[in-house]
């Protein structure tokens, strides 16, 4: 489902991280109107055309909203910390990266020292999604932070798909736990499907008889191995690399909270030793191969 990205108030919009997630975010943020200025570790693979600055403290200067797409936690504090010495009161930190909701934490009262509104705003859906605009956004902060970076967050995604989720910190469980059960269920699908393929039964015929009526039903069954696996496209539309990151802050907050994660741990598993044999830069669904896929 797209939408319409016109029509919103016109904000200025520091973003910081526009790579494969983040360039797609920016050229909607631009076609709905925003005054968008760019810091980015290759500015030369942008458009000649965008605003860019050298160093996030210069996109940051001025902006009534910060973005920030960035690899892990290390690279998110440091680019907030540098974020927060030119933010202006009263300014909105949107990050977007999936990391540790602890740091989320930690960083939040760091801004709230300096006036500044954090929110921990992972995205759902992949780089398609955002093409689209039909990303979903889990926040995590204040209500009156959500509203005042919800021209931003909508121009992005899907207006239906932004989900307030809690304080700070919030957001990234609910992310967590998302590619905890894509993990899960990308790894136990293979496994699954080659119990048809071996009984002689026709694949995308199990496939469509369970997605149509059966409790087995999810999202891995029904997009990744029908459109993906099944014709070889291990192409990343996110890495395994990035899975197995994710994976690790969710069971290191499992750790943190004494939640037991057996079936997450095995999925990890897989997922290491897929990448141990193909790498870390193809698509997380590579997980199949190991079943023959």
């Amino acid at each position: 489902m797209t939408h319409d990205i016109q029509g919103e108030a016109s904000m200025r919009v520091g973003f910081i991280g526009a790579g494969l997630m983040g360039a797609p975010m920016v050229e909607r943020l631009i076609a709905a109107g925003h005054d968008v200025v760019v810091s980015s570790r290759a500015p030369a693979a942008l458009p000649a055309e965008w605003r860019t600055v050298s160093g996030s403290a210069a996109a940051a200067d001025g902006a009534d909203v910060v973005c920030t797409v960035l690899p892990d936690s290390v690279e998110v504090r440091a680019v907030v910390e540098e974020v927060l010495t030119t933010a202006k009161p009263g300014a909105v930190v949107v990050e977007m990266t999936t990391h540790s909701p602890r740091v989320a934490r930690e960083l939040a009262a760091r801004a709230g020292t300096r006036g500044v509104e954090y929110l921990d705003c992972p995205a759902g859906g992949g780089i398609a999604a955002v093409r689209a605009g039909a990303l979903a956004f889990w926040a995590g902060g204040s209500e009156a932070a959500v509203e005042r970076a919800r021209p931003v967050l909508t121009a992005i995604g899907d207006p239906d798909r932004l989900r307030h989720c809690g304080p700070v910190g919030a957001g990234l469980v609910v992310k967590l736990l998302n590619n905890y059960l894509v993990a899960v269920n990308a790894t136990a699908c293979g496994e699954a499907l080659a119990l048809a393929r071996e009984a002689g039964v026709d694949v995308r015929t199990a496939i469509e008889a369970v997605t149509s009526g059966g409790g087995g039903a999810n999202a891995q069954l029904t997009n990744l191995y029908p459109n993906r696996v099944l014709a070889g496209d291990f192409t990343a539309g996110f890495k395994l690399g990035y899975m197995m990151k994710d994976l690790r802050h969710a069971f290191e907050l499992a750790a943190e909270l004494g939640v037991d994660s057996p079936l997450g741990q095995a999925a990890g598993a897989r997922m290491a030793e897929a990448a141990d044999r193909y790498g870390t830069e193809v698509d997380f669904g590579s997980v199949s191969r190991l079943s023959g896929w």
